[in-house]
């Protein structure tokens, strides 16, 4: 799938009239020109890490001429809009962002775009983070057409909207057009998700929001920590077997951690346990009894995933796939059976334990995790 991010920007002369009671013209220039730079800054990285294309749809020469620096393309918004446009519009404003967004939506499909993504030009705390959730969100919705919306501050704005394919709705940009959108989804039968962002809520159109994002950057600078982000990471994806970073080392030898193991069976269906686990030298490792299901899965099917969290606020965890090699069997596991079960109990009933153990022939197996994939907040 191709997305594409469009960004209609409208005269930077005109930009932020409601600021007027606080701001002088060129100041509300200035920053509608800094606000643009940051926006357009997201929308390069998105083109450079997501394979994304951007393209800004404006009538300002001079926002014309910026887009291309950032390379971006650079659509020269037609004069006036269709009067036919039919949309519920109160003023000729709003019928104009929106046919502007009709005429880049063309240009974008006649490109191969899969995906629309609509950024407005006055998003402070926008990052590349943000496209990348949304872009995500609406790949994990199954439907063949699908809507991703956030809001403003006041759930009445849009303040990005995803779509696809194109043309799956009519844009509605303009007073209540949150709800406009959600109500048209419903009706059109569209998947659709709301990200709730306080990051994405926050637009620079009113005195109160102005104060607000200063605000936040007085408290940036002053290295106030930022809000908890439930966020994941892969470490290493489909790559030779590596050794994990520290962090995720340290948090692997945390003490009463359980490995919640998934196998496949015969039937072809996964059968999950939870399991004692030691992770040493990039690999993980794990003993069981030779007849327990999950052992007779592993040397059947050696593709397995795991899960390995903890309860306990801020939560953190990994995910994981790889495929399980059979170590070692017999007393010949003993050794390693006994380094895996000393994180689970107590010196002074380890012995008692591993004999307990090994009454029963044991299979050691080594894991060689190519996928893990960070959870939570780390």
């Amino acid at each position: 799938m191709t997305l594409h991010i469009l960004i209609p920007v409208k005269r930077l002369a005109e930009s932020k009239s409601r600021l007027a009671p606080v701001l002088a013209e060129d100041e509300r220039q200035a920053l509608a020109l800094r606000l643009l730079h940051g926006v357009l800054e997201v929308a390069q990285q998105a083109q450079q890490r997501l394979g994304a294309a951007g393209i800004v749809v404006t009538p300002d020469p001079t926002v014309l001429a910026l887009a291309t620096t950032y390379d971006l393309t650079s659509l020269l918004e037609d004069p006036a809009p269709p009067s036919s446009y039919g949309l519920r519009v109160t003023d000729h404003a709003e019928a104009t962002l929106n046919a502007a967004l009709e005429q880049a939506t063309a240009h974008a499909c006649s490109r191969g775009a899969s995906a629309l993504l609509i950024l407005p030009a006055d998003l402070p705390l926008l990052t590349l983070a943000d496209v990348t959730r949304l872009w995500q969100a609406s790949q994990q919705l199954y439907a063949d057409a699908a809507m991703v919306i956030a809001p403003d501050s006041q759930a009445q704005g849009t303040n990005a909207l995803l779509v696809r394919p194109p043309g799956a709705l009519r844009y509605q940009f303009g007073p209540d057009s949150f709800q406009r959108h959600c109500q048209q989804a419903r009706e059109l039968g569209l998947a659709w998700h709301i990200d709730h962002s306080p990051r994405l809520g926050l637009d620079v159109d009113l005195p109160v929001d102005l104060e607000h994002w200063l605000a936040i950057e007085r408290a940036d600078a002053a290295g106030a920590a930022g809000p908890f982000i439930l966020e994941e990471t892969i470490m290493h994806d489909d790559q030779p077997t590596m050794p994990l970073d520290d962090a995720t080392v340290a948090f692997l030898d945390e003490p009463g951690l359980l490995m919640r193991l998934g196998t496949v069976g015969g039937d072809g269906y996964p059968q999950v346990t939870p399991i004692w686990y030691l992770y040493e030298d990039g690999r993980f490792w794990i003993s069981t009894a030779s007849d327990r299901i999950k052992a007779r899965n592993m040397l059947a099917r050696p593709q397995v995933g795991f899960a390995i969290d903890r309860d306990q606020m801020p939560y953190r965890g990994i995910s994981a796939r790889g495929e399980a090699r059979l170590a070692a069997e017999g007393e010949a596991a003993r050794a390693m059976t006994r380094r895996i079960a000393a994180r689970y109990v107590p010196a002074e009933r380890l012995e008692a334990m591993v004999d307990t153990l090994m009454q029963a022939p044991r299979v050691l197996f080594a894991i060689d995790a190519p996928r893990v994939v960070k959870m939570g907040s780390w």
